[in-house]
């Protein structure tokens, strides 16, 4: 009579032949699942918006059954949530103190910039991100409350100091709006700027000239508020006499 065959041991093969356990999913595939969650799910709420994509949907495209959404975030709002904050969250460790005191000013505004000119946010993020500008969702406003509001402050801190004034001024918030416009166009919409033209960022180097003329641009618009707010008001001109006239 043949003996039975002894079990495969799992220290020469790698595999595990043990049945599997419910629950936990192995640690070190928790990150990978994690993210295939985020990417799949950025695909489909830039695709379809996030009221048109099931959690089904997600986890199908994932890989993954379907709790996994539960385990990892908790609900749709949770997942939703961290894939709006994921490059947003990328963008703030990039420029992360970039309104220190003892830097100068195109030193803060250099770091301030690279959040928007590297290579941080993925096409489907962008779409995503830009599918909301015109129709904020519920838990996209409070991720701009989260992340965008503090870069926010700290740049009007930064700006007001080197102008002279306070960060709440008129001419702080829409400078600083218009930097960040000037900026954050070759992140959300570098795409459409290689199809007018082709030849604009073919250059590796195309960047980094982008970057020097956006400091110089911008060390040119605070210095002209400072000067403007340095100079002593005018005084008012004295009304003319012409001669034989009466006074």
């Amino acid at each position: 009579m043949r003996a039975k065959p002894e079990p495969v041991s799992n220290t020469r093969t790698g595999v595990d032949s043990a049945p599997k356990r419910r629950g936990r999913p192995a640690q070190k595939s928790e990150g990978e699942a994690r993210q295939r969650l985020l990417a799949a799910a950025a695909t489909l709420f830039a695709e379809q918006g996030f009221a048109e994509t099931s959690t089904r949907e997600i986890c199908t495209a994932a890989g993954l059954n379907a709790g996994a959404i539960h385990y990892h975030f908790g609900d749709k709002d949770g997942l939703y949530r961290a894939v709006l904050s994921a490059p947003l969250d990328a963008v703030t460790r990039v420029k992360l103190g970039f309104d220190a005191e003892h830097l100068s000013l195109r030193e803060g505004l250099s770091l301030f910039f690279e959040g928007f000119l590297g290579d941080l946010v993925s096409s489907q993020e962008i779409r995503l991100h830009l599918r909301e500008m015109t129709q904020p969702s519920p838990v996209y406003a409070q991720t701009v409350v989260d992340y965008i509001g503090p870069n926010k402050r700290a740049l009007s801190a930064l700006l007001a100091r080197h102008i002279g004034t306070q960060a709440d001024d008129e001419v702080v918030l829409q400078l600083g709006y218009g930097l960040v416009a000037m900026a954050q166009d070759y992140c959300m919409s570098r795409a459409f700027m290689k199809l007018l033209t082709p030849n604009y960022l073919s250059d590796p180097d195309a960047l980094d000239r982008i970057r020097t003329r956006l400091l110089d641009w911008a060390e040119v618009l605070v210095e002209f508020e400072r000067q403007r707010r340095a100079k002593p008001p005018a005084k008012p001109r004295r009304k003319s006499t012409a001669p034989g006239s009466k006074t």
